[in-house]
């Protein structure tokens, strides 16, 4: 699987385990766009891979540092007003929200750093859908393309013996300098 396949399924997985509320996750494609917004199931989060600068670290291993954006949607028709009579429940998306944010703060994976959050903010040109945006950035690690495919990875761990001190053999290096002339 690529790497951002990986990465996309790491997220999207801790996503359904631990914000219950969430009935869809998908890649984002532009599903919120136009009209196209009433087509996706609701409440629900789109995660977008941004610009990701890459470096090879060596042996065809190659870091990317860049931005993964997560779209949370969910539709809303109370009113939000100071004296709505509904306010709180057409407030209860920051609840999803926050929950969504607090469930991927620091969240790391096989093949990236945690994710820290950069930015947030409404998109407000949906009608009564509601879509809040987060982008967090993180490091991404490629070993795809490694030259060590073929070699297996070992967790090593050293065999320590110990010997008792009176069998160890008699000193046999000279601790007399034979380069300093005695005056």
């Amino acid at each position: 699987m690529s790497i951002k396949g990986t990465v996309f399924k790491e997220i999207s997985t801790h996503l359904a385990s631990n914000v219950e509320e969430l009935i869809y996750i998908d890649k984002d494609r532009g599903q919120v766009e136009k009209e196209n917004v009433l087509l996706v199931p609701k409440p629900s989060v789109l995660i977008g891979f941004m610009r990701f600068e890459w470096a090879e670290i060596g042996s065809g291993v190659k870091e990317g540092k860049g931005i993964i954006r997560v779209r949370v949607i969910c539709e809303n028709y109370a009113e939000s007003y100071s004296g709505s009579i509904d306010q709180d429940l057409a407030l209860a998306f920051f609840d999803l929200n926050e929950k969504v944010d607090a469930c991927l703060e620091g969240f790391t994976g096989t093949k990236f750093s945690e994710l820290i959050k950069i930015a947030d903010e409404d998109d407000l040109d949906h009608n009564n859908v509601i879509v809040t945006v987060y982008e967090s950035e993180t490091t991404i690690t490629d070993d795809t393309k490694a030259h060590h495919k073929n070699m297996v990875v070992v967790d090593a761990e050293p065999i320590v013996k110990y010997v008792q001190k009176e069998n160890l053999p008699e000193r046999q290096v000279n601790i007399e300098s034979d380069f300093v002339l005695k005056m």
